[in-house]
């Protein structure tokens, strides 16, 4: 049997650890193992899938420019994972690492190259850091690293000399799963005192920077009276840019915005929503795009990652430029203003979701993927 051995970089569920978490029926004839930082969400939800667990102590570091701290610290991390992984790979007798994180890219690939097996990286994000974004680049032109999938073109483009070796294979969204939800709609607004009829609009994502819920905040005090917002997520545990960015956006916030924490019920919490909203500066997905406008809401975006492609301005949702409060307070009130069209995008969006978004092809794409790899003679 094909043994493949997932490496991750964080122990909670983020965008790029859903994709893992969604491409597993897809590789349902496999032997899986991961290797994680931490037992934590992540672990469970691949433990509850039959994926073995394995774990090693993995440095944290800032999400976009590397500080000295970073610097001084990543070398010795970079190798002692490396070996680490080699004997772990060995042991299992893997056929194929897949590096689902740009973290384990390089330590990765140099695991692969010591246990002599083939990596595939699957890019979900934009490299911020030069310098590391140059040492990728020239990793991955090592032949251990048989294939790059790319969520988006914008982010193969991220490495051009890589072509050759790189396919898109967009995320796809369980219809059947994420779908108008009326029942969950009735009762989140309840759980946070929001009367029936009153306008939502949301977040959904980690509290981080570079996603822009300050700009939402912004954008609520200039909007309107009588719209709620929902900012769901939480800071990324152990990170403190993160943390301070939770901080200054509670102390930022009006009485009309409640903060949910991150929620398992996301069907649910989309329903309750009248317009999602994307404040992100950067983004290759995001799956929150394709969550909202499979459950049928509107989504208001700034021009990142696959927003371009799946939002018609008018039909879907509309657009505006990341950090923008004043021109995003006036989309949300020309839209929330008129219920009528704002109910005809929404069933525009549960149409684009169901024609072009599923699941199918995103599986049948990976299982060809991972089984040309997988077969690779090195």
């Amino acid at each position: 049997m094909t043994r493949v051995l997932f490496l991750e970089a964080l122990p909670t569920i983020a965008g790029g650890q859903q994709v893992l978490l969604d491409m597993l029926p897809a590789l349902r004839d496999y032997e899986l193992h991961a290797l994680l930082p931490d037992p934590g969400p992540l672990s469970d939800a691949l433990s509850a899938e039959g994926v073995a667990c394995h774990f090693a102590p993995m440095a944290r570091y800032t999400l976009v420019r590397k500080n000295m701290a970073d610097m001084a610290r990543f070398p010795f991390d970079q190798i002692r994972l490396a070996f680490r992984c080699a004997r772990l790979a060995r042991r299992l007798q893997a056929d194929l690492l897949y590096a689902n994180s740009s973290r384990t890219f390089i330590w990765g690939t140099w695991a692969a190259v010591l246990a002599r097996r083939p990596v595939v990286w699957h890019l979900h994000n934009l490299l911020g850091d030069a310098k590391t974004l140059a040492l990728i680049r020239r990793i991955g032109r090592w032949r251990s690293v048989g294939q790059v999938i790319a969520v988006s073109q914008h982010t193969a483009a991220q490495f051009p000399k890589l072509a050759h070796k790189t396919s898109v294979i967009p995320a796809g969204v369980d219809t059947t799963v994420f779908h108008p939800d009326p029942a969950g709609r009735e009762r989140v607004r309840t759980e946070f005192n929001i009367p029936g009829g009153a306008p939502v609009v949301g977040s959904v994502g980690d509290l981080i920077p570079l996603k822009g819920q300050h700009t939402l905040i912004e954008a609520a005090r200039l909007a309107p009276d009588g719209i709620h917002y929902l900012i769901v997520g939480s800071a990324r545990p152990g990170d403190d840019e993160s943390q301070t960015y939770v901080a200054n956006l509670r102390e930022s916030a009006g009485s009309n915005v409640i903060f949910t924490g991150r929620r398992d019920d996301l069907v649910a919490v989309l329903g309750a929503l009248d317009i999602l909203v994307i404040t992100s500066e950067r983004e290759t997905g995001p799956l929150v795009l394709l969550y909202s406008l499979s459950c049928g809401v509107p989504v208001i975006s700034t021009p990142v990652g696959r927003a371009p492609e799946l939002i018609q301005a008018g039909v879907t949702g509309d657009f505006f430029p990341f950090g923008d409060a004043k021109l995003l307070s006036v989309r949300l009130s020309t839209l929330l203003n008129d219920r009528e069209r704002l109910g005809h995008m929404g069933g525009a969006a549960r149409r684009l979701a169901e024609d072009q978004l599923s699941l199918a092809s995103f599986h049948t794409r990976i299982q060809n993927t991972v089984k040309r790899v997988a077969e690779t003679d090195l």
